[in-house]
């Protein structure tokens, strides 16, 4: 037993040499020789979009037996997630959350209004949004409804009237509901059309330079709460909603291998990485593959052990 560990241990010094030698033509070679975009869509088109029109038949990788691993998995991840109680800013560490944060407030750098700023046109499209117009106009309802409440001006009107107690109450019940009957829908009318005009005053506010660093200040905070305070596992929401995820995420996954649209995306996607780093390679990023070997030997030893047992396995 002894000798067969030291057997798997044991660097065989051709195999070295060689992955040694396969490493270091791989990181000289481009992306485009190793796999010209017409072989990388005529793959792509082969699992995906080649199989049989037949409904019935399964295909060669979204299938059942891998739907139920990835049901396993998805659902390992998801209990890993809710036990997990470090927060985001344990799992960054204290430098990276530091400048995260010094980043969105424009520390020490001037670019607090870059920071706090937000492009005019989002804001404008996000805030005229139907939604948000019915929030506001519900918002100044609920005030204005609030205010008249509090001060009673009917109250006060009806009860300067000769009328007993009991028929003086039930008349300003009936004014108040008459009022709110009559009048709302108007109140409801103008305030839907003054909100239009309250955020496009909002936006200006919300866009101007002068108010960006109490925004990137804002906005810091936020995210500091965010990352600080909260725990993984509470950003993970209830069982129910994970399964309509998890069962999303499979529906989408599975009707890539269907529609000419989704063939249409991902041959542009492959055409924008090949323009992108088609012609690079490893080298050109500035990485030394003899150096790294150099300067792991355990991983020269794993890399060596692992081309060993792929000779073995192919003989």
């Amino acid at each position: 037993d002894v000798s067969e560990a030291a057997a798997l241990t044991t660097v065989d010094p051709k195999a070295k040499a060689e992955i040694r030698n396969i490493l270091n033509h791989l990181s000289t070679q481009t992306l485009e020789s190793l796999l010209s975009p017409s072989d990388a869509k005529l793959i792509y088109e082969e699992l995906f979009f080649s199989s049989s029109d037949d409904d019935d038949e399964q295909s060669s990788i979204f299938n059942d037996e891998t739907y139920q691993q990835y049901i396993k998995y998805w659902d390992k991840l998801g209990r890993k997630l809710r036990e997990e109680t470090r927060t985001p800013a344990d799992l960054l560490g204290t430098d990276i959350t530091n400048r995260i944060l010094s980043f969105i407030r424009g520390d020490g750098d001037g670019s607090s209004s870059s920071s706090g700023s937000y492009d005019a046109q989002t804001v404008k499209t996000f805030l005229e949004s139907d939604a948000i117009n019915s929030l506001f106009t519900q918002l100044l309802y609920d005030a204005i409804f609030e205010f008249t409440t509090s001060i009673d001006i009917i109250g006060n009107a009806i009860s300067k009237l000769p009328l007993l107690g009991p028929v003086r109450n039930q008349v300003l019940k009936e004014s108040k509901r008459n009022m709110d009957r009559t009048l709302g829908p108007l109140l409801r009318q103008f305030l839907s059309g003054y909100t239009r005009v309250a955020i496009r005053q909002a936006v200006d506010f919300v866009v101007s330079k002068e108010n960006a660093s109490k925004f990137a200040s804002a906005n810091a905070k936020l995210v500091g709460y965010l990352l600080k305070e909260r725990s993984v596992s509470a950003w993970i929401p209830e069982d129910k909603v994970l399964a309509e995820w998890r069962q999303d995420v499979w529906d989408y996954l599975a009707g890539l291998e269907r529609g000419s649209d989704n063939q249409k995306i991902i041959n542009q996607s492959i055409d924008w990485v090949y323009d992108l780093v088609g012609d690079k390679c490893i080298d050109d990023a500035g990485v030394n593959v003899g150096s790294i070997i150099d300067s792991s030997p355990t991983l020269e030893k794993n890399a060596a052990l692992f081309w060993k047992r792929c000779q073995d396995n192919a003989n």
